[in-house]
């Protein structure tokens, strides 16, 4: 068989069109895995608010509480507006810096105009490291 230019674009597209009906049953399947993976994630996070503890250690795995920040844009243009008002440009990514507004949360006591700030516990469950 020839290759042509048309053949190989051809199938290329077959192959895009298989790929993507792969993912996207894919992605119904796992979603709900996912939802399942949530509701233990809730469980072991109530258990833990219950007990009063940050951590579980069992034969099968360890589940910890992290705290994770999170920052994001509520408003645009008071973003902007404040950045350049107090050339505040450390701030900038593609999107807004967590480091840099709970730096100026910890300086100013205030959350920068436009931001909304906030943390949130999140629980980890990794399988037991691997005996020597």
């Amino acid at each position: 068989m020839t290759l042509t230019v048309d053949s190989v674009i051809a199938g290329y597209l077959r192959l895009r069109v298989q790929k993507q009906e792969i993912e996207a049953k894919a992605k119904e399947q796992t979603a709900a895995i996912d939802a399942n993976m949530d509701k233990l994630e809730a469980w072991l996070k109530l258990k833990a608010e219950e007990t009063g503890v940050t951590s579980f250690k069992t034969d099968h795995g360890t589940a910890f509480l992290t705290t994770v920040d999170f920052a994001n844009v509520a408003d645009w243009d008071a973003v902007l507006n404040h950045i350049k008002t107090t050339d505040a440009y450390d701030m900038l990514e593609k999107r807004v810096s967590k480091t840099a507004v709970r730096a100026f949360i910890e300086m100013h006591r205030t959350v920068p105009p436009g931001i909304n700030y906030g943390t949130k516990l999140e629980i980890n469950v990794r399988k037991p490291a691997a005996s020597a």
